[in-house]
């Protein structure tokens, strides 16, 4: 299935790049299913940077998950130096597609991480084609 790729913002406005240009982004449309049988819908963007999907530590209260400090671990890339995070899955269903998944994932205390959607499991379920010159990404369930 095709998407469009989504205008990347925050709270003070619309982000562009160094030539001054509107940056955009993979950003697919996930639905959470809480522990009480909620359901949220919420934007995470597909990124071929991060080794295993990361998302916001606010998540795991709502999803039902525990943070286990024993599964709490350092990591580099997305704040200065290492940042703590916490280890589980997170399950989600792709909005447009239907498709359930569950990943493993850390959790991150972060103002800066809401969902990135890592390589590790996600990249191994589709085959994700990228085609921003035409504003676009692909993706086609895996047969593997």
């Amino acid at each position: 299935m095709k998407f469009k790729y989504s205008i990347a913002s925050t709270k003070s406005g619309t982000l562009t790049d160094s030539s001054g240009r509107i940056v955009k982004r993979p950003v697919l449309w996930l639905v959470l299913t809480g522990k009480n049988g909620d359901k949220i819908d919420v934007p995470a963007v597909i990124d071929s940077g991060a080794d295993t999907t990361t998302l916001n530590i606010q998540y795991a209260d709502f999803l039902g998950i525990k943070l286990d400090t024993d599964k709490q671990r350092n990591i580099m890339g997305i704040g200065k130096g290492n940042v703590p995070v916490y280890q589980s899955n997170f399950s989600f269903k792709i909005k447009e597609m239907g498709n359930e998944l569950e990943v493993p994932a850390w959790y991150v205390d972060s103002d800066n991480v809401n969902i990135l959607l890592g390589q590790e499991a996600f990249f191994d379920a589709f085959k994700i084609k990228f085609e921003k010159d035409h504003d676009t990404f692909e993706l086609t369930s895996s047969k593997k």
